[in-house]
């Protein structure tokens, strides 16, 4: 061919002439950069992290908790508590579950450990609202139907805590 470019193109660039050692028996990506860099590769990337990354989170408060909505604290609340454990975030989890669930009891709300169901009376109507965790929003408390049977607060049982 006579255009150099259309023949790079067309037929490739012999990689030895960008300090490529095919032969070598080290893995090729820990030697070869970029055909743009003429050193090898260091093993170490060469950056400096921004001190903001070795400054602690500030610690978590309850009073952050009291700012949320109500699906936002159920969302925290089964979210971290289903999570499967993993050690380094278990203590974060703890709190957070144990902050969102202090927050809903404040609230009004109460635990059902039986079902796993948090109930609250409506302060207009009277009427036992629960949190559906599969549709994630509110819906009126019918004895039976969220599997409580009798032990439900519509019922004369309490919803206790934790």
């Amino acid at each position: 061919m006579v255009d150099e470019n259309l023949t790079l193109v067309a037929l490739g660039t012999d990689l030895t002439s960008l300090g490529l050692n095919l032969n070598a028996s080290e893995n090729l990506h820990e030697t070869f950069v970029s055909p743009f860099v003429n050193n090898s590769a260091s093993r170490t990337p060469e950056y400096n992290l921004p001190r903001c990354y070795y400054i602690s989170p500030p610690a978590l408060k309850t009073v952050f908790f009291q700012k949320f909505c109500d699906m936002t604290l159920f969302y925290i609340f089964y979210h971290f508590l289903t999570r499967p454990s993993d050690a380094p975030h278990l203590e974060l989890r703890t709190s957070l579950v144990k902050y969102a669930y202090q927050e809903l009891v404040s609230r009004g709300w109460h635990h059902q450990q039986e079902g796993n169901l948090w109930l609250k009376r409506a302060e207009t109507n009277n009427q036992v609202m629960y949190f559906d965790l599969n549709s994630m929003e509110l819906r009126p408390f019918v004895p039976g139907q969220t599997g409580t049977g009798s032990s439900s607060p519509a019922t004369g049982g309490g919803g206790g805590g934790g």
